[in-house]
């Protein structure tokens, strides 16, 4: 809790936000990438995180950074940017730990979500990020974390997981209520 705290603190929690939850104002959805895996929208502002396979010259992830994570900095002039030492260390990057398949199929956990961890696999030749969303394996698309502003230090009030459900063909969504 001690780390969510900080988070909050330095703005560096993210938080995805959808047209489809109520009292949200629209936030831009970033332009899809052939390589685009999942992306975090905060709550405080339009800034989004993208997350995306870093692929080598043959098509296979980069064992040693298989993902590229950056900034588009909507709020701003909607430009590209690296991540801060600060913001990879505490929020937005990664450990991932190679699974040893053939097809070179990852484990990736946020460093400020370790509770849910999020497998690059590839599906019908394209990679995605799959994950635990209420219960089911699903491919990861966004996730939002509501902040509840209560006086100096905003708190996280819900973080939401938006996906699909290759196996029953639909959409899934979870709500993680946060204490």
């Amino acid at each position: 809790m001690k780390i969510v705290s900080l988070l909050l603190l330095t703005g560096l929690l993210c938080a995805f936000r959808t047209n489809d939850t109520p009292h949200r104002t629209h936030f831009p959805e970033p332009p899809h990438t052939p390589n685009r895996l999942f992306y975090i929208q905060r709550s405080n502002d339009a800034n989004t995180v993208m997350y995306e396979a870093n692929l080598r010259s043959d098509k296979k992830l980069n064992p040693e950074t298989p993902l590229n994570v950056y900034w588009i900095r909507y709020a701003e002039r909607g430009q590209r940017e690296d991540l801060s030492a600060l913001q990879w260390q505490l929020a937005y990057g990664y450990k991932h730990r190679d699974l040893g398949t053939a097809a070179n199929d990852v484990e990736i956990n946020l460093n400020a979500f370790k509770k849910r961890p999020i497998f690059v696999e590839n599906h019908e030749g394209k990679l995605m990020a799959f994950t635990q969303i209420n219960g089911e394996k699903a491919a990861l698309q966004k996730v939002f974390v509501q902040l509840a502003s209560n006086g100096l230090i905003p708190k996280v009030h819900y973080i939401e997981l938006f996906g699909f459900d290759y196996a029953q063909e639909k959409a899934v969504y979870e709500r993680i209520l946060i204490h």
